[in-house]
């Protein structure tokens, strides 16, 4: 793993694929009237938003020196977490956009808008050749993870 302090266009895009999302949905907010987010501990969502914002620094500054494989199971793994993440985000719109659709399982996997963007990121992050970002997805995953169960309980 030999990394180098540099700008990676890649980087960036892997972060920002998952984001697209979310002008969908402040363009089309829940109907009726969202449900209030349960209070979940203060401190974990601090780690959830710090080791997002550090995911994307690493991911986007810190670049591999071996060149990516566009062959590379790695590459096709996180491709296909994200089109399942993008398919639980369809199933959301398509069924009226009730906030119960959010932490209902898909495919047998529970809480699909939570976990299946985590195992986008940390999958890309393999496939860059980028232990940081890892390890730093770890991290979010295990916070965003149980700060998502919280509010669904």
């Amino acid at each position: 793993m030999n990394l180098k302090l540099s700008f990676s266009w890649v980087g960036l895009v892997i972060f920002a694929l998952p984001m697209l999302i979310n002008i969908a949905y402040a363009i089309f907010p829940p109907a009726g009237e969202a449900a209030s987010a349960k209070s979940s501990a203060r401190w974990l969502e601090t780690v959830e938003g710090v080791s997002r914002i550090a995911y994307l620094i690493v991911l986007t500054f810190l670049v591999g020196e071996k060149p990516l494989d566009l062959k590379s199971a790695w590459f096709y793994i996180s491709i296909a977490f994200l089109v399942l993440y993008y398919i639980a985000w369809i199933r959301y719109f398509a069924c009226g956009r009730d906030t119960a659709l959010l932490g209902k399982a898909f495919l047998f996997v529970p809480m699909p808008l939570a976990v299946f963007p985590v195992m986008y990121f940390l999958c890309a992050a393999i496939w860059m050749h980028n232990l940081p970002a890892a390890i730093v997805m770890v991290i979010f995953g295990a916070a965003h993870i149980t700060v998502s169960a919280r509010s669904f309980r």
